[in-house]
């Protein structure tokens, strides 16, 4: 496989207590800065930028942020003996709260099907409509291992590439921060690529050797051109996989207009970050 799951304690030994009092901190500043809605508590949820999310990273480990464009990682911290990806993906819930067996929303992992050095002869539209599960799959895995192999020749003292996600859920007001250590130092096998959907047109192939299916699936889309790694978060959490962040805050109605000068400085006072970053 190429994406391992790193247990709580490994996650706990890059994310110290120190750094998840960071990442609660960003969380708090995140909140305060959250709008109040007006007519409905559940128009607004919890967002967070892709970019803030690797600064977030970046701070609580001590690293800088290195992504720009395609690069493929985003963070090295402080020794550069690891660099990470970060992405922020939306789990799928139940009406109350629980998370769905489901997989969440997706992170893209590679998208240069169009580029002739990985397609060959044929374009990636080509292999979809003649069906060419194998070659889809093989380019595909040519694609994401070059992509991540490369990494070590730009920084030679790297000894480990994660993925690290933070998984909103937004009902249920908690974040879940996940890793996955990718083994990049040899290329897999393409193993058994799967069609989704038999008896229907192939748009996209379930790829094997990327994920354990208990815990995601990467596939080869037709019509976006790319990989995209999708988790199962439910199974993360059930299987005591993640660090759990809480994102609870007064989500009632509010029109502030009607609020007067004290009012205001009130509530300003009671939402304050002191107030929300509680140890």
């Amino acid at each position: 496989m190429y994406m391992t799951p790193l247990s709580k304690d490994e996650l706990a030994q890059i994310f110290d207590e120190r750094a998840q009092l960071i990442l609660r901190y960003y969380i708090s500043k995140n909140l305060f800065a959250e709008p109040d809605s007006i007519n409905d508590s559940s128009e607004v949820s919890f967002r967070v930028p892709n970019e803030h999310a690797e600064q977030w990273i970046a701070q609580a480990i001590g690293g800088q942020r290195i992504g720009a464009g395609s690069y493929p990682i985003d963070v090295l911290n402080s020794k550069t003996s690891f660099g990470c990806d970060i992405a922020i993906l939306t789990a799928n819930t139940l009406a109350s709260g629980e998370l769905a067996n489901r997989t969440s929303g997706e992170k893209s992992i590679g998208q240069k099907f169009s580029d002739e050095t990985w397609a060959g002869e044929h374009s990636l539209d080509e292999l979809f409509n003649q069906e060419r599960i194998y070659e889809i799959a093989e380019n595909s895995n040519n694609i994401f291992f070059e992509k991540f192999n490369s990494i070590k020749n730009d920084y030679p003292t790297i000894q480990n590439i994660y993925y690290f996600f933070l998984i909103i859920n937004s009902v249920n007001n908690k974040i879940y921060l996940f890793g996955l250590n990718l083994n990049v130092d040899m290329k897999q096998e393409i193993g058994n690529p799967e069609r989704v959907n038999p008896g229907s047109a192939l748009k996209n192939v379930r790829l094997d050797n990327f994920i354990d299916i208990r815990f995601g699936e990467v596939k080869t889309y037709k019509s976006k051109k790319r990989m995209e790694l999708r988790l199962r978060p439910k199974n993360l959490v059930d299987d005591n996989l993640c660090l759990i962040f809480d994102t609870k805050k007064d989500r009632r109605n509010k029109l502030l207009r009607n609020f007067d000068k004290d009012e205001l400085i009130k509530l300003f006072e009671e939402q304050s970050l002191e107030q929300n970053f509680n140890f």
